[in-house]
């Protein structure tokens, strides 16, 4: 009888799942919060697809989900994510501030080229300088990409000068491309750019800036636009911030986080090059509807300068004050957006 309830028990033992097999095999819903329009590019064409390229290299142990709707306001993306209202989220980097003050380095005016290129750069810069700082300590990082850099829009007539902003009623992202429009002496009305539809179509502004012409017929305001002005390096770049939850990202199994944080950094910012061919196209078919564009003269651009200058003093005193040396980190990041500017 001993020996045959020893051999039962074996048997039984062999048959019960092992610890480390039930861990290999559970699985995780990331509730994906995205709160741009479900058919904007950004989801379709990158974040979707991206989604579930993780979701088959994990065999589906890891999956997706992007609510219908936004589930909270542009800048509260962060909060939501560290109170566990949903999962993962990206975030405008003018909405960081001035709790992340490294990574807004994308948003310094005349530093960026194309999506790609920057995207690459900004992801490199954080890596080689910025990642000491810890900025992000409150979320697991996953990734940090820079969206087309934009032009000026004129509604009216086109703007070319200081004196066509001055006195100007002028919608600006929130960040730098409102703060240069401010310095010029333009009546500023600054939202997040998922909000500039509101402004734009009610005739409060007659000229626009801060994203790219692909945004602005994804936005639906291109429309409105007769003009577009482009500037020399760039008045800005939209950069995001791509994070989730820490303690959501814990509760992921180690061979799984190896995988997401694969698909993160380099190659996500590698994913934001499909944007470079939209923003090729929406030139093209603007242009065949009649807006005009033009390249800002030196002697414009000599006011930019001017305008932005503080701007650019206050992120090397930002960076100075983390212990970073902001001087290499900005040629670096300006040489790294060059060197990848194309695919």
């Amino acid at each position: 009888m001993t020996h045959r309830r020893e051999a039962t028990a074996l048997i039984t033992a062999a048959l019960l799942p092992l610890p480390f097999a039930t861990r290999a095999q559970s699985k995780t819903n990331v509730l994906f919060n995205s709160f741009i329009a479900a058919q904007h590019p950004v989801n379709t064409r990158i974040l979707k697809p991206w989604a579930e390229d993780i979701s088959k290299a994990t065999g589906g142990r890891v999956t997706f989900e992007f609510p219908p709707k936004d589930l909270s306001s542009p800048p509260q993306q962060m909060d939501g994510v560290m109170k566990g209202i949903f999962d993962m989220a990206y975030q405008f980097h003018g909405f960081l501030a001035p709790k992340v003050k490294l990574t807004q380095l994308a948003h310094l005016p005349f530093v960026n080229t194309t999506s790609r290129g920057s995207s690459v750069a900004l992801w490199r810069t954080y890596e080689r300088f910025f990642a000491k700082a810890d900025e992000f300590r409150d979320v697991h990082l996953i990734g940090l990409c820079v969206a087309l850099p934009g032009p000026i829009f004129g509604m009216k007539g086109p703007i070319a000068s200081a004196a066509d902003i001055k006195g100007t009623k002028i919608y600006g992202l929130p960040g730098v491309p409102s703060r240069i429009l401010e310095s010029a002496g333009g009546g500023v009305v600054a939202a997040p750019a998922v909000r500039s539809y509101e402004v734009i179509s009610s005739g409060t502004v007659d000229a626009f800036a801060g994203y790219s012409v692909m945004d602005a017929a994804a936005f639906n305001t291109l429309q409105y636009a007769k003009h577009v002005t482009d500037i020399p390096g760039h008045l800005t770049a939209p950069a995001f911030a791509f994070f989730m939850n820490k303690r959501k990202w814990a509760s992921i199994p180690k061979a799984d986080q190896d995988i997401i944080t694969r698909f993160g950094g380099e190659e996500l910012a590698q994913r934001y090059g499909t944007y470079d061919g939209l923003e090729a196209r929406a030139r093209e078919e603007a242009a065949a509807k009649g807006v005009r564009f033009a390249n800002a003269s030196e002697a414009f651009m000599a006011e930019l300068r001017q305008f932005a200058a503080p701007l650019e003093k206050a992120w090397l005193d930002d960076a100075a004050s983390l212990g970073v040396d902001g001087k290499a980190a900005l040629a670096y990041y300006i040489e790294q957006a060059k060197a990848n500017a194309r695919g």
